[in-house]
Parts: C-alpha cells; structure tokens; sequence
C-alpha cells in the first residue's frame, strides 16, 4: 500500500492519506488517494492544484 503526507497548500492543512482501491469514488479501477475518515481527495495519476503530496512510500 502506498501513503503519503497530503498538504491542502492554501490553508497549509496536513493528513495522511493512502492509495486505495476500496472506495465508492474508484471509477476504472484507478486507484484514489484517501485519508482515514474515508475521504477521497484525487485518483493517484491526477494532479491537484490545491494538493502536495510528499513522502510518498511503499509499506
């Protein structure tokens, strides 16, 4: 699985998120990133404007 540290860059909001399939907003079997809430922000290959995603790892 892999997670990563999403930062909202206007408001400098931080959350841990991971890349899941498991989750109603996959659509094509493309993977979206989401926080422990059960919140699903983007699909791994779409660049957000309003998101930073670091220390992105394999665990």
């Amino acid at each position: 699985m892999k997670t990563a540290i999403m930062k909202n860059i206007i408001t400098g909001k931080e959350c841990r998120v991971h890349l899941t399939l498991e989750h109603p907003a996959v659509q094509c079997g493309i993977a979206v990133w989401a926080d422990d809430e059960g919140r699903a922000y983007f699909p791994e290959d779409v660049q957000n404007p309003f998101y930073e995603l670091r220390d992105i790892k394999d665990e």
